[in-house]
C-alpha cells in the first residue's frame, strides 16, 4: 500500500518538472491576500512591462507562482518559509528587478505540552524505520504539483470548534524544543465531522505513527492539505472530493493531548498559516 502512494505522489510531482514559474490563470488572483511575513503568502502585482511569464524568476532562493488575470496582467505568489530570515524580498527576472518587498516581522510565541506516553517523545528504534517512511510519504505529499484548475483559493473551515493551537508557535514537548507548529489546532469534541475546505483529490488516507489517523488532500497547482489525528477516515487514496465532503472524524489519535483536528496547508510545498486562505476569519 505505502509503495503504491509513493508511485501515485511520484507522477504528481512530475508535472511541475518542466516549469520555471507554475502559471495559474484565473479572474481572481487577489486571492490570498497579500501577508508578507515568514509563514504568509506574498501577493504583488508585476507591472513591468518587460517581464516574461516564460523566464524564470528569482526571489533570494524562494519558490514562486504566476497568476495571470488577463492576457497581460500578473500577479506573483512568494509563499515564505516560517525560518525566512531576510528583511526584504527582492523578485528578478534576469538583471530587471521587478519588485523590492518589505518582510513584516511575526512573532510567534512560546507553546509547552506534556506527553506522558515515552514512546510519542523519545520512539524506540523499532519504530524509526516506520517514522521514516511516513515522514518520506509526508514530505511527498507535500511538495505535489498538478496541472489541477482551482476556481478559487478561498476555503471554509474544516471543522467547528476553537483554535487551541495557531500555526507557527514555538513548541516545547516535555519541556525539550521541537519543530514549529506547521498548522493550526482545533478542538472539537470527537466524532465531530471534519469537511473539506476546497476540492480536490485525496493522495493519502492512512495512519501515521505522530499524525494518527491521517489525509492528505491535492488541490491542484501546488496547493495541498492535510489533517491529523482522526478518529475514523471517511475517503480513500484517489477519491475525488467536492468542497464541504466529510473527510472524517475528529479523534485524539497519534501523539495528541486531547481531541483536536491538525490542519496544514503547503504552497509549493512551503506551510503556510491556514488563516491566510479561509475566506472568512475564525
Amino acid at each position: 500500500m505505502r509503495t503504491k502512494l509513493i508511485a501515485l505522489i511520484s507522477s504528481l510531482l512530475l508535472s511541475s518538472c518542466a516549469l520555471n514559474n507554475p502559471l495559474f490563470i484565473s479572474n481572481d488572483c487577489e486571492f490570498p491576500i497579500n501577508t508578507p511575513y515568514p509563514g504568509g503568502v506574498l501577493n504583488v502585482e508585476i507591472t513591468n512591462k518587460d517581464f516574461n511569464e516564460n523566464e524564470k524568476i528569482f526571489a533570494e532562493g524562494l519558490k514562486s507562482y504566476i497568476c495571470r488575470y488577463s492576457a497581460k496582467n500578473y500577479k506573483i505568489f512568494i509563499p515564505i518559509p516560517l525560518e525566512f530570515k531576510k528583511k526584504k524580498i527582492e523578485i528578478k527576472q534576469g538583471t530587471t528587478l521587478l519588485h523590492s518587498i518589505k518582510v513584516l516581522e511575526k512573532n510567534y510565541r512560546e507553546s509547552r505540552i506534556t506527553i506522558s506516553n515515552e514512546e510519542y517523545v523519545s520512539p524506540s528504534e523499532k519504530m524509526l524505520p516506520r517514522i521514516r517512511e511516513e515522514y518520506k510519504l509526508s514530505q511527498e505529499a507535500k511538495n505535489t504539483f498538478s496541472l489541477m484548475k482551482i476556481k478559487n483559493w478561498k476555503m471554509i473551515k474544516p471543522v467547528q470548534g476553537v483554535m487551541s493551537s495557531e500555526f507557527g508557535v514555538r513548541r516545547f514537548i516535555n519541556d525539550e524544543p521541537r519543530n514549529r507548529h506547521s498548522g493550526m489546532d482545533i478542538a472539537a469534541p470527537e466524532g465531530t465531522e471534519v469537511k473539506a475546505p476546497l476540492s480536490g483529490e485525496v493522495i493519502i488516507a492512512s495512519t501515521f505513527f505522530y499524525k494518527g489517523n491521517v489525509i492528505y488532500v491535492n488541490h491542484g497547482a501546488g496547493l495541498v492539505s492535510s489533517y491529523s489525528h482522526l478518529s475514523k477516515i471517511e475517503v480513500k487514496n484517489g477519491d475525488k472530493i467536492k468542497t464541504g465532503d466529510v473527510l472524517g472524524l475528529v479523534g485524539q489519535t497519534g501523539r495528541v493531548t486531547g481531541p483536536h483536528l491538525h490542519w496544514e496547508i503547503y504552497l509549493l510545498g512551503i506551510a503556510i498559516n491556514p488563516e491566510v486562505f479561509l475566506a472568512t476569519s475564525l
